[in-house]
């Protein structure tokens, strides 16, 4: 937004939340590349393709590592102020601190405490707000992707807003806003699952909309599974970041044996995936509800001010973090794959861009290395309003011809035809039974006979919202319009899952047929 603003563009800055900085962004804990003294573009590219299974992309790798850096001075950096300046961990001496992350070959990771997501929402949403470019909105919840089109040529057609409720106190009323260019920074779906390490509302919903518009999807069955999430019966699933193992934390059985390296040379700080299923094995082996995590020998005053955020939610439950083991099992925590983006912020529709979770960029092939994501918002953030400011001119003389028309949306039925029991439908029901199917069907390990069963379960659950959608009178509960989407991304997920047997990076399946040898090769770390 802060781009296209001092681009020249007007901006709306729309989101579902009261306050604009409760976003997927919020709660990222571990930090965000940076660079090293000695790094350089190769170093980063190399463990990015490692992460990835060898299946990272080169032009998303390249144009993150090559272009992050300047981008992170530029943006996060900015002490002038026209940016954002956030307050990243210096050291005594006034430099910024750098720490180790898993599958990182340098300490090139810049953090705010244990939130550094925090630090810079909290940051460049009020920059962006502040600029009078920009109009930020809360309380706007999008419903479909608004679709113009030449009446006289049906194939010419772009996207040209996005069809919303807009919550209105008591009650939502439907409101679309028109632009030459909409660009989907919507996050990512952990909350499809029944164990996420997400918000609540991170259920898909710009990709479900991308769907239902046309949009180009790749590598949707990449689902990232973060190793370490606090344990607690009856309570939500709590991330404990990267950064406490790449500070030391080992990873423990309930009698104390420490068993991270009988699965891999690199222990604790392998690739998140391996991780993840070395945690699901153990528990499996030992009938285990949990595994530990361990980082009692570090020094519990230095690790209390390190990591504030852990501390106080840890303690808030009964562990001391300086002296207990903490219970831990994966959950879901980013999707690697999502709607088909260049470098340059562009979809396969005309008209819609995409940046952060919500799209696949191709950096992250098959599993994300850590403290990339928020990278990777800001490097294609950044691609996408430079690619609206550029475009402009050509996108408002499509939308000013007279023979444009736009698509009216889903707001809704003023018709008589409706389900009988509309207004009884558990949508709440309905969701905890797509989350279910996709935790323990297309989790962290997958069966082709489980993924067969959730293709065609979430298919029918998907044309079931559909309906709901389509029969509910007007104007369209915003909760309704959200299982739709969490229905449509949920299904093309567990679509893309069931008709990929090869078994890489976060897409592990037991049955299935293991990645080429070449693949792992080219993901191997560069050697210094």
């Amino acid at each position: 937004a802060l781009v296209a603003a001092e681009a020249g563009l007007k901006v709306a800055l729309l989101t579902s939340a009261k306050v604009a900085t409760q976003c997927n962004s919020y709660w990222a804990q571990g930090g965000i590349i940076y660079k090293a003294n000695d790094d350089a573009p190769h170093l980063l590219a190399s463990d990015i393709y490692r992460a990835g299974a060898g299946l990272s992309e080169a032009p998303a790798v390249d144009a993150l590592t090559h272009r992050g850096p300047g981008l992170v001075e530029d943006l996060l950096l900015d002490a002038a102020g026209v940016n954002a300046n956030v307050p990243f961990d210096r050291d005594a001496a006034g430099n910024l601190s750098l720490c180790l992350e898993a599958s990182h070959n340098r300490a090139r990771i810049l953090h705010w405490k244990d939130a550094t997501g925090k630090a810079i929402t909290e940051h460049i949403v009020p920059a962006a707000a502040a600029h009078p470019n920009v109009t930020l909105k809360t309380g706007v919840t999008a419903t479909d992707l608004a679709l113009a089109h030449d009446t006289e040529n049906p194939q010419d057609q772009r996207v040209a807003g996005v069809h919303t409720l807009l919550d209105a106190g008591d009650g939502h009323e439907p409101v679309t806003y028109t632009a030459p260019h909409v660009v989907l920074a919507t996050g990512g779906a952990g909350s499809l699952y029944e164990h996420t390490s997400n918000p609540s509302a991170a259920r898909g919903e710009g990709l479900g909309m991308a769907i239902r518009a046309g949009a180009e999807t790749k590598n949707l069955e990449y689902f990232q599974f973060h190793p370490t999430t606090l344990y607690v019966p009856g309570e939500a699933r709590f991330l404990l970041t990267e950064a406490l193992r790449g500070e030391g934390a080992i990873l423990r059985d309930a009698s104390g044996r420490a068993f991270a390296r009988d699965y891999h040379e690199d222990g604790e700080l392998a690739p998140r995936d391996v991780v993840a299923r070395m945690i699901t094995a153990e528990m499996a082996a030992q009938g285990a509800d949990c595994m530990y995590l361990d980082i009692s020998h570090r020094d519990s005053a230095w690790l209390k001010e390190r990591f504030p955020t852990i501390d106080a939610h840890a303690s808030g439950l009964g562990f001391d973090i300086g002296s207990d083991p903490l219970p831990v099992v994966p959950a879901s925590h980013y999707h690697c794959g999502g709607i088909t983006t260049g470098v340059d912020g562009k979809t396969s529709l005309p008209g819609l861009l995409a940046a952060g979770e919500v799209s696949c960029t191709g950096l992250h092939g098959g599993n994300r290395l850590a403290s990339t994501s928020l990278l990777e918002g800001l490097v294609w953030g950044d691609a996408a309003a430079r690619t609206a400011a550029e475009e402009r001119d050509a996108a408002e003389a499509f939308l000013a011809r007279p023979t444009v028309t736009l698509s009216s949306g889903s707001l809704g039925s003023d018709e008589a035809l409706r389900l009988a029991e509309i207004h009884a439908v558990d949508t709440e029901g309905l969701l905890a039974e797509i989350q279910g199917i996709m935790w323990e069907d297309v989790g962290v390990v997958r069966r082709t006979e489980d993924l067969e069963r959730a293709k065609h379960r979430l298919a029918e659950l998907r044309w079931l919202a559909d309906e709901l959608v389509h029969r509910s009178p007007a104007p369209l509960d915003p909760e309704m319009a959200s299982l739709r989407n969490a229905a449509t991304a949920a299904s093309a997920i567990a679509e893309a899952a069931a008709k990929n047997m090869v078994s890489a990076g976060a897409h592990y399946v037991e049955d299935g047929v293991a990645a080429e040898a070449e693949e792992v090769e080219k993901a191997r770390p560069f050697q210094a």
